[in-house]
């Protein structure tokens, strides 16, 4: 579960001499199963263009397991990684870090941001950034740059960029209800289920979303502001909001409002395979990568894409809502690649020279950022094309497809522009968080005993 974060003060160190790059570094990450073969094709690249440059890449997590169904066409698959896992690795690295070793750069995915800055044992790169005459910060998006800031400085430089939108069914939620929706708009999950409460009927259920692994983890994910603040090290999940939060959860499930998980949490569904999903939803959840199938409806192109939590439902008449704030209306950002310096690197020209590398146009163009939005502009701009014209696959591009990139880019940059913070990723946090849940919705603990018990731990986590 991503974690919502703040912004406080805090000096920019001076930055190393940047001249030309050479010498040796090593690149850390834990996942092998999404950095490594983008971070070896990286290195290798970047040492022909620098050929004094060495990179050293180490991934240290097994593959996932990797569980898949389907039938007919379509195959479903569900990947499931180990928690301890991750946890030895960030035991790992701070041990490695308190003995003065360690890696140059660290993927910050499992990493809690917020302690290795506490700890000063990440670099500040608002130094590197303004020092760098190399790096224009015009060249990139520049409100994802401004959201990069917490305790006054930038510890991290995503490749990438994601964030998560909501669809409407046009054929459910009348004209004068959608009037207020649009690109330029931005929307909780609890607006939209007020929303549609007012046309319920039994029918149509209000969100795609299941109600314990899915819309319980969207509204607490909205609202986490309330219940951790990193910065100044409390809780808040004792005032009586978090128990309100569970129950209405529980309230939505037995109503119809959305889909219910018989099992429970632990029970992790994977969406129906085979045919065409006939579930219609007032509102969907969506990532941004799927905009892609939503302007390309008219050329026939179809993208499936589901997330845990989520049910399948018909997305022909679905139309762009807005895109997803908290509960603060801030609207955050999300990333799968993020790279930090390590403030004992012996080399951190070197480990900057690499970050800008990745977020150059030749590796934004290429597989370095997955399913994200390239941060650099001019990348993002081409990749636009790319994504469609990729889709036919040698095959000769539909009618209207240049009209259907413009205004898929339009859409894009528009949702885009309300991006405003981004997430802290804790995992020793979101595992609690998701234990004392799974406590209240199969009958273990009232909502109350969960939200108490998790005051403790998380207070006492972040005291520690």
């Amino acid at each position: 579960m991503a974690l919502a974060a703040g912004c406080g003060g805090k000096a920019a160190d001076p930055a190393p001499d940047l001249g030309a790059p050479a010498g040796e570094i090593t690149v850390s990450a834990y996942d092998t199963n999404g950095y490594r073969a983008f971070l070896e094709d990286a290195a290798k690249k970047f040492q022909a263009r620098y050929p004094g440059a060495v990179v050293n890449v180490e991934t240290f997590s097994a593959m996932p397991e990797i569980r898949s169904a389907g039938e007919g066409r379509i195959t479903q698959v569900q990947i499931r990684d180990d928690p301890q896992s991750a946890a030895d690795y960030v035991t790992r690295v701070y041990t490695a870090l308190m003995s003065g070793g360690g890696a140059d750069l660290y993927a910050m995915d499992v990493l809690p941001l917020h302690k290795f800055v506490e700890g000063g044992q990440l670099e500040n790169l608002e130094a590197y950034m303004d020092g760098d005459p190399g790096f224009n910060r015009d060249d990139y998006r520049g409100n994802i740059l401004d959201a990069l800031d917490y305790r006054g400085g930038v510890w991290f430089m995503p490749t990438g960029y994601t964030f998560k939108y909501f669809a409407y069914d046009s054929t459910l939620v009348p004209e004068s209800a959608a009037a207020g929706f649009g690109t330029g708009t931005a929307w909780t999950t609890g607006e939209l289920l007020a929303i549609g409460e007012a046309y319920y009927d039994g029918g149509a259920k209000l969100f795609n979303l299941v109600d314990y692994s899915g819309l319980a983890g969207q509204l607490l994910n909205e609202n986490m502001r309330a219940y951790v603040d990193f910065e100044n090290k409390t809780a808040g999940f004792s005032g009586g909001g978090f128990a309100g939060l569970l129950e209405s959860v529980r309230r939505a499930g037995e109503t119809g409002y959305v889909p219910h998980e018989a099992g429970g949490p632990d029970d992790a569904i994977l969406p129906q395979a085979g045919g065409e999903a006939a579930d219609r939803f007032f509102f969907k959840l969506k990532n941004s990568v799927l905009l892609v199938a939503q302007f390309g409806r008219e050329l026939g192109l179809r993208m499936m894409a589901w997330t845990g939590g989520e049910a399948r439902g018909r997305e022909d008449d679905d139309e762009i809502a807005g895109i997803a704030a908290d509960a603060a209306g801030r609207v955050p950002f999300g990333y799968s690649r993020a790279f930090g310096i390590s403030s004992g690197s012996k080399n951190k020209a070197l480990a900057w020279a690499f970050v800008k590398f990745l977020l150059g146009e030749e590796m934004q163009l290429g597989g370095g950022v997955a399913g994200d939005l390239p941060l650099h502009n001019k990348a993002r701009e081409m990749k636009a094309e790319t994504a469609f014209s990729g889709a036919f696959r040698g095959r000769p591009p539909a009618a209207g497809m240049e009209a259907a990139v413009a205004a898929y880019r339009a859409a894009t940059e528009q949702l885009s522009d309300q991006i405003d913070c981004f997430q802290i990723r804790d995992n020793a946090v979101s595992g609690m968080i998701s234990a004392e849940t799974r406590y209240f919705f199969d009958g273990t603990k009232t909502a109350e005993e969960a939200a108490a018990a998790l005051q403790n731990k998380v207070d006492l986590y972040l005291n520690e």
